[in-house]
């Protein structure tokens, strides 16, 4: 009981300890995780909308640190599509992002406009964002025993936030580089926060991802990809992946976070435009203790204005 009791205080002093980072001017990073960034480029560049021949749309669940009190889940929707004959494109992106008593719902809507050469493109995005923050403060409980804290219970947050943000895209039909900047402001997140001569902003974020697709044999693809993240204040953090493709529907692969975790991670491609793909987090980094992994699963969806325009599989 004792051990039991020992433990419960960890996990509560662990989210404690997070939930206190509010108290202070917050610039770390603020934006949701992805381990299967490379089906999820929407959500953080712009210039990906409209790349593809067809309409895509994605709909993402992450869970991270299973069994930890207050852990992050995150759920996005997004769509694009070309337009004008494939020289732009338009998305919309809808993210529900929430860790303990934070929430952050924000609302993308992106535009790109489409530089073709003889076999590539180059693309260059931009898009709004409307961002609701808030703060759940009186349901904050500090210790094992379910107790609230009055220092906490001063008030709850609710603030709302327009910003805005770029990104360019460089692909073909086996590689792609992308650069982007979703939230180029550093906005105040509401007023003060309660009981604190601090607030709360929006930090400067900044990803560089690419990808090639190697064919090995008739059968086999290989695909490398990697995905640098800054977020101001913050140490660099790498996500360097190794995808294998069997006859273009099944694949498997792994990923290795630079001091945060390995992921495994699988996807089929389904018949009628619909792939399906599922990525499990082993934690390496000292919250390895309090938790049970992450899970990720994504469904995709892809129509084509012509059936023709279904018949090349997508790697990313």
């Amino acid at each position: 009981m004792k051990n039991s009791f020992t433990i419960e205080k960890k996990f509560f002093g662990l989210f404690t300890s997070l939930l206190l980072l509010l108290s202070v001017e917050v610039t770390a990073q603020q934006a949701p995780r992805y381990s299967m960034y490379m089906f999820n480029t929407m959500n953080y560049n712009p210039a990906y909308a409209g790349y593809s021949d067809e309409v895509v749309s994605t709909l993402l669940y992450r869970k991270q640190w299973l069994n930890f009190p207050g852990a992050p889940q995150t759920g996005s929707f997004n769509i694009h599509t070309p337009i004008r004959q494939d020289n732009m494109g338009v998305g919309l992106s809808f993210i529900n992002d929430k860790a303990g008593a934070v929430m952050q719902n924000s609302l993308n809507m992106a535009y790109s406009y489409h530089l073709k050469f003889k076999t590539s493109r180059l693309a260059f995005g931009l898009q709004a964002v409307v961002q609701n923050y808030s703060v759940a403060l009186s349901k904050v409980k500090t210790n094992p025993l379910g107790e609230a804290d009055n220092a906490f219970n001063t008030g709850d947050i609710n603030a709302y936030s327009l910003n805005f943000g770029t990104g360019a895209y460089y692909f073909s039909n086996n590689y792609y580089v992308g650069l982007s900047a979703p939230f180029l402001l550093n906005n105040k997140i509401g007023t003060k926060i309660p009981g604190s001569n601090s607030v709360a902003k929006q930090g400067t974020h900044a990803y560089l991802t690419g990808g090639y697709v190697f064919s090995i044999n008739p059968i086999v693809k290989l695909k490398p990809s990697a995905l640098l993240k800054y977020a101001a204040h913050s140490p660099l953090q790498a996500d360097i992946n190794l995808m294998g493709y069997f006859y273009d529907i099944i694949g498997f692969g792994t990923t290795y976070r630079t001091s945060d975790s390995f992921n495994a991670m699988a996807e089929i491609i389904l018949p009628k435009g619909f792939r399906l793909a599922y990525a499990y987090d082993y934690t390496i980094s000292p919250v390895k203790s309090f938790q049970a992994g992450s899970h990720e699963i994504i469904l995709q969806y892809r129509f084509g204005f012509s059936k023709d325009k279904l018949s090349s599989p997508r790697f990313f």
